[in-house]
């Protein structure tokens, strides 16, 4: 969601098909990178991680490597928890899990 609203937001292209088709470039500066680091944060893979941060050091620098690690870091975080309580996917979101093929129940939606 944020990634497609800040798009929205800023008048910035993004194909969202990018977050889960690796051979779909994301139109984003540094996309490909951001990506390897959000897999790697979202997998806990401990392998993969080294090398996508090293790479995204290489694409925007350490400051900014620093920001989109800070950011996937929280996100990751903030996922583990409303899934770990259950907590029920918000209607405005359906149209956006269609639109990524994520594949869900009209019964996990929130009332």
């Amino acid at each position: 969601m944020f990634l497609r609203e800040g798009s929205l937001a800023h008048h910035v292209p993004v194909d969202l098909r990018a977050v889960d088709q690796v051979a779909v470039d994301p139109l984003l500066p540094a996309g490909f990178e951001l990506r390897a680091v959000a897999d790697a944060v979202a997998l806990w893979d401990a392998e993969e991680m080294p090398l996508a941060r090293v790479a995204l050091v290489d694409a925007v620098g350490e400051v900014g490597a620093v920001r989109a690690m800070a950011v996937a870091g929280n996100y990751g975080m903030m996922n583990r928890v409303l899934d770990a309580i259950g907590n029920p996917i918000d209607p405005r979101m359906a149209a956006m899990a269609d639109e990524l093929g994520v594949e869900y129940s009209r019964t996990d939606l929130a009332p």
